[in-house]
């Protein structure tokens, strides 16, 4: 486990931010507490790649864990669910981007410490996995967007995955884990990072788990909101 990344991923961050130019920072926050998650919408394909480039901080990102497979699965994975099934692209747009990007995925993964997720009895080694990079003042970002139904402008489902790391990590420490919504509004050019909350405080409020996923998808959504008509300005003059 490193606290920082590999050495192919700096240089390719290096390069792309040659030609993709950054986009607005706004930032509710002083400083990032170092043990944290933080979790972001997906926008697309877009909230990965920007975040990568231009989060004001080291983080390790969790990911499908498809991605981290061989060669054939990673392909299948990229083809047929995220290129036709969630965005729609043609088979010919598919075939050259699925071939592409499995190609390079598990290089980019490693050196970015992926850390794979599941829909079974495998998710305990992805919050063990998770918990070892927080122990060591590296925080997680998730992005919990439910995209089976392709990606939403206005986030519509979070799953609970990042509520059951903040719970498993309270269990395990006594740490009630800041989790800091992200939302990146592609048009706009805009991150806007908020101010964070605590699953287990909100828990003590009586939330449900599914509840405390919906309140930080509002969240997200309300900064995706305020990038749209700009009243982020009016509150970042209220913090000074």
């Amino acid at each position: 486990m490193k606290k920082q990344h590999g050495p192919i991923v700096k240089l390719l961050i290096f390069i792309i931010r040659i030609f993709v130019r950054k986009p607005k920072i706004v930032n509710y926050n002083k400083e990032f507490e170092k043990k944290a998650i933080f979790i972001a919408n997906h926008s697309a394909i877009s909230g990965p790649l920007f975040l990568a480039l231009y989060l004001p901080s080291f983080f390790v990102p969790w990911g499908t864990y498809e991605m981290t497979e061989k060669f054939k699965k990673r392909w299948r994975y990229l083809y047929h669910h995220i290129y036709r099934d969630v965005i729609g692209a043609n088979r010919f747009v598919s075939f050259v981007l699925s071939t592409f990007f499995a190609s390079i995925s598990k290089m980019l993964y490693k050196g970015a410490q992926l850390i794979p997720t599941y829909p079974d009895a495998r998710f305990l080694s992805t919050l063990r996995t998770s918990e070892a990079f927080l122990n060591i003042d590296i925080p997680i970002l998730i992005f919990p967007e439910d995209f089976v139904d392709g990606f939403k402008v206005i986030l519509e489902k979070y799953l609970q995955g990042f509520v059951g790391l903040s719970s498993y990590y309270f269990q395990q420490t006594g740490i009630d884990l800041p989790i800091y919504p992200i939302s990146f509004h592609k048009k706009k050019r805009v991150i806007s990072i908020g101010k964070p909350e605590y699953v287990e405080k909100l828990s003590n409020q009586g939330y449900s788990k599914i509840e405390i996923a919906n309140h930080f998808m509002d969240l997200t959504n309300q900064l995706y909101f305020e990038a749209e008509d700009g009243s982020y300005k009016e509150k970042l003059s209220e913090q000074e």
